[in-house]
């Protein structure tokens, strides 16, 4: 049996989670989480190559999350979904070490490869 990268969607809405789910299942092993605060427990019982992750959520937002998840998990990318776009937002995700954003709705051929591509670094780092 192949071992599949392992992915964690995090978004407080079950559409798109289930979306980018299903998108990623047949690829990756791909969990989910209904918010910033279930996410990082779950990062907690283990290593995940990849989170990907909306930005406005109730209780802890996705910045303050990447903040968090990148201090714990150095390794770990992190792409940022948004549906309310800005450069201060772009800026902010990228400064705060995300890999990469996507916007909502997202295509299922850009999560793919932005996904893709960040796993690659992952792998050109840890040498794997």
């Amino acid at each position: 049996m192949e071992n599949k990268e392992k992915i964690l969607v995090i978004d407080d809405e079950l559409a798109p989670r289930e979306s980018i789910r299903m998108v990623l299942k047949d690829k990756y092993s791909v969990s989910t989480a209904a918010g910033a605060l279930d996410g990082l427990n779950m990062l907690s019982e283990g290593p995940v190559d990849l989170v990907v992750m909306d930005i406005r959520m109730p209780k802890m937002d996705g910045i303050t999350a990447l903040k968090e998840i990148k201090k714990r998990y150095p390794e770990t990318e992190v792409v940022l979904l948004t549906a309310y776009a800005s450069l201060e937002t772009a800026r902010d995700a990228i400064r705060f070490g995300a890999f990469d954003y996507l916007l909502k709705p997202f295509d299922r051929n850009d999560i793919l490869m932005i996904i893709a591509k960040g796993l690659a670094k992952k792998r050109s780092r840890s040498g794997d």
